[in-house]
């Protein structure tokens, strides 16, 4: 596809996830006899109000974008892993105990060590369903989905056990971190970590690998395999290479969670932040600019949900049923497209000698 063709695809994705996005709230708004530019006033006043408002608004996106910008190299090749969440969560486990188990080490040591082992155990948990989708043909979603169960298990095992903090504490919790582990922050006074530079390196890397050869032959799998397969994409390593990526990518979210925000492990430390990223992936189109938009309006929605609630009365769980709204809409428009790029039948230009591309 031309660069200026997927510019203005990814345009129009982004002007419809914003008219549903307002749609689906002034509907919702309405249906609770609220007035909607009051509404619309307060969710906005919640989410940018202030300095704090703002930076806790890319504070709750870094995730989201951190997953969905990972697990997007396996969704464009039609691979479809649902286990950040668990991922998110070992990556947090390896990550905090390996600080923990290095106390005293300078933050030189400490930090590259808790994002590297955050990165290896993400990569790690999805390491087993993508040899047994790759090799053995075992249903990803089924496989990763498992998974998250047997995460959330272990978590909650080893913080009763070998990850359990020295104080007496009413729920399961792992030691502070040292302070030479935790993520420094961006903005003082905010809960803004450097971490989120994160993000940009990953939207950076997304756009390399869409507009690389070997990005192409991973899209172009997706849909004709035959195609991919002469364009040298094997199978076993376009799923196997994209899900632990996808894994990688949810245990640096885990690291920083854990570094960058509470500074302490919790079993709910992924929070529903895995799930949620595969499916800002989907709202975001698949493309980085979409993604980084899809996470910025998904915090939105939490941040402002305050803020909306305080101004008009209205409660702020309508917040999570626009992202459904949202989200179902969205999927729904990108299955439909996806059915369509599956009727383009480009191996006769190959054939025919034009370029794929």
């Amino acid at each position: 596809m031309p660069r200026a063709a997927h510019l203005d695809s990814e345009r129009l994705w982004i002007a419809l996830v914003l008219s549903l996005l307002t749609a689906s709230i002034v509907l919702l708004i309405a249906l609770a006899n609220a007035d909607p530019w009051r509404a619309l006033n307060g969710l906005f006043e919640g989410a940018f109000g202030d300095r704090y408002a703002i930076t806790e608004t890319l504070v709750q996106a870094v995730p989201l974008a951190l997953v969905a910008l990972g697990v997007a190299p396996a969704l464009r090749a039609g691979v479809f892993p649902v286990g950040s969440e668990g991922q998110l969560a070992i990556g947090a486990v390896t990550a905090t105990a390996t600080v923990l188990s290095i106390r005293g080490a300078p933050a030189s040591v400490a930090l590259p060590a808790g994002c590297i082992a955050g990165i290896l155990g993400g990569a790690a948990w999805a390491f087993l369903p993508a040899l047994l989708r790759a090799w053995l043909r075992v249903n990803e979603i089924l496989s990763t989905l498992l998974m998250n169960y047997h995460a959330a298990n272990l978590t909650l095992w080893l913080l009763r056990t070998v990850l359990s903090t020295t104080d007496a504490v009413a729920t399961p919790r792992s030691d502070r971190l040292p302070v030479e582990a935790l993520i420094p922050k961006l903005v003082d006074g905010t809960r803004l970590h450097w971490g989120a530079l994160a993000v940009v390196l990953g939207a950076g890397a997304l756009v390399y690998w869409i507009r690389s050869v070997r990005g192409l032959g991973y899209d172009v799998f997706a849909t004709h395999r035959d195609l991919a397969s002469r364009m040298g994409v094997r199978e076993a390593a376009a799923v196997f290479n994209t899900m632990l990526v996808s894994g990688a990518a949810a245990g640096l979210a885990g690291w920083a969670q854990v570094a960058g925000l509470q500074g302490t492990l919790y079993p709910s430390v992924a929070g529903g932040l895995g799930f949620t990223g595969v499916l800002v992936a989907l709202l975001g189109g698949l493309s980085p600019l979409g993604i980084l938009v899809a996470s910025l309006i998904m915090a939105v929605l939490t941040t402002g949900s305050d803020g909306l609630q305080t101004d008009t009365g209205v409660p702020a769980s309508i917040a999570v049923v626009a992202q459904a709204l949202l989200l179902s809409g969205a999927a729904l428009v990108f299955a439909a497209r996806q059915r369509r790029g599956r009727r383009t039948v480009p191996d006769r230009d190959v054939e025919q000698g034009g370029d794929p591309r």
